[in-house]
């Protein structure tokens, strides 16, 4: 059922309603005044008669005799005088002078013919004694219940036509009100038949509902915009990322394949500990970049639920000692502060940021074929925490420093045998975080990959900002 249909019925359902309840009322007030328009005829009819009827008793005459000789008695007109159980005198209709007696005052009786409204009064003792007399007046109701039901019948018809006609009227109200709705939705219509989520459908002039109503069709358009964009740009990272790793795997893939093939051919070669030496570099040169891999593709997969506090002192302390056995030739400077440094997060990720920061440091920071001297520092301020890694190593040119920041590639200053992916890694944890990673200069000579981190508390992620 269309709304505007629903409309319609609603307006016509409520107008009956109203018109129902206003056809009762005022046929209650029109039965009460005729009622009380009867009333005041009986009255009046039961002084006027009470004497005359009252004379007829006394003198044993024919009560209609009596009252007929002083035109007193209408045909609508019923008298009767009762002396305890006894009729003494009546006059009328048969069928109300079939009726029992009525009670004593105003009421309203039936009979075989008609409906009779009756005043019940005691008048004068009579002398042949025998109680009090009390004497009956009635006067039928037909004329009057004719006119009630017909008027009964008008207001009837008048309920019906007033359904219909505002029935009508609010199907073509709702033709005017709906016309916002309608435009909204041929818009709905257009944007499904063309995909173009840059349309917006609110500003035309609309009720108030309507307008919020395009409001947040709008900014649903907005979201779905974004999660458009979103999709794309992750196909396309994807797509790249594809790419990359295929391109950085083909060349340890290849030196392999022609390492055993050299092996292969020539399996008693002089320089067969060198080739395995070779195979077992490019060996551990894939491991590692699908391990990279992996961490990359779990950290994308991680959200806020598996964030709890975690000490970043103690965890940096770790990650030092772990590089420290690795690169037993680097000098590697700790500067913590005395109590714990806690922070919101996942702290696999938190040790995975730090692991790759302090390695990448170990890796491309010095200077010749001696050990990189590296100082890690950590330090917690009002605004949050600051983790420091720098070297004394060559540096990254200001050029280099975003572009560093991506997934596969490398500075030209960096040293061979690593993957591209140590930075990225410390980014993605960065902005799972919600902070800040930044490349600057050491002084004297070398890098300083600056963290900022959120104190405890809301963690969202952010755009990363580089330098």
């Amino acid at each position: 059922m269309s709304l505007r249909l629903r409309v319609a019925l609603l307006t016509a359902l409520s107008t009956t309603v109203v018109m129902v309840a206003g056809v009762v009322v005022v046929l209650n007030l029109f039965r009460a005044d005729q009622l009380s328009s009867i009333d005041s005829v009986l009255d009046s009819q039961h002084t006027l008669l009470a004497q005359p009827a009252l004379r007829a008793a006394r003198l044993q005459r024919p009560l209609l005799e009596s009252l007929a000789s002083e035109q007193l008695l209408t045909s609508a007109t019923a008298i009767r005088v009762w002396q305890g159980d006894r009729v003494r005198i009546e006059a009328g209709p048969a069928d109300y002078l079939s009726l029992p007696s009525a009670s004593p005052g105003y009421s309203t009786t039936s009979g075989e013919a008609s409906r009779y409204r009756v005043l019940t009064r005691e008048v004068e003792p009579l002398p042949a004694g025998g109680g009090q007399p009390r004497m009956e007046v009635a006067l039928s109701l037909a004329e009057a219940d004719e006119v009630y039901q017909l008027l009964k019948l008008r207001l009837r018809r008048l309920v019906i036509a007033g359904a219909i006609l505002f029935g009508l009227a609010g199907w073509a109200a709702a033709a005017g009100a709906l016309a916002p709705l309608a435009r909204l939705r041929r818009a709905a219509e257009g944007i499904a038949g063309t995909d173009d989520l840059d349309v917006r459908v609110s500003g035309d002039p609309a009720p108030r509902e309507v307008s919020e109503l395009a409001e947040s069709f709008d900014a649903m358009l907005g979201r779905l915009r974004g999660a458009s964009m979103e999709k794309e740009q992750t196909l396309e990272a994807a797509r790249v990322f594809a790419a990359a790793a295929a391109h950085e795997l083909r060349t340890p893939l290849t030196s392999i394949g022609a390492n055993l093939e050299l092996l292969s051919t020539h399996p008693d070669t002089e320089e067969r500990e060198a080739v395995i030496q070779d195979l077992v570099s490019e060996h551990r040169r894939i491991v590692g970049l699908l391990e990279s891999l992996r961490q990359l593709a779990r950290g994308d997969l991680t959200g806020p639920e598996a964030f709890e506090r975690v000490d970043l002192a103690d965890l940096v302390t770790q990650a030092v000692a772990g590089v420290r056995r690795n690169f037993p030739a680097a000098s590697i400077e700790l500067r913590l502060p005395d109590d714990p440094v806690m922070v919101m997060g996942w702290a696999e990720g938190l040790r995975l940021m730090v692991d790759n920061l302090v390695v990448n440091a170990a890796t491309h920071g010095r200077r010749d074929e001696t050990g990189a001297e590296i100082v890690v520092g950590l330090d917690e301020g009002r605004e949050g925490v600051v983790l420091t890694v720098s070297d004394r190593g060559p540096g990254i040119e200001p050029s280099e420093r975003e572009k560093v920041l991506g997934r596969f590639t490398r500075g030209t200053s960096a040293r061979e045998g690593g993957s591209g992916l140590g930075m990225a890694l410390a980014v993605q944890q960065t902005r799972i975080h919600g902070g800040s990673l930044l490349i600057g200069d050491t002084p004297g000579g070398g890098a300083t990959v600056t963290v900022r981190l959120p104190s405890p508390g809301p963690h969202a992620g952010h755009r990363v900002p580089t330098e």
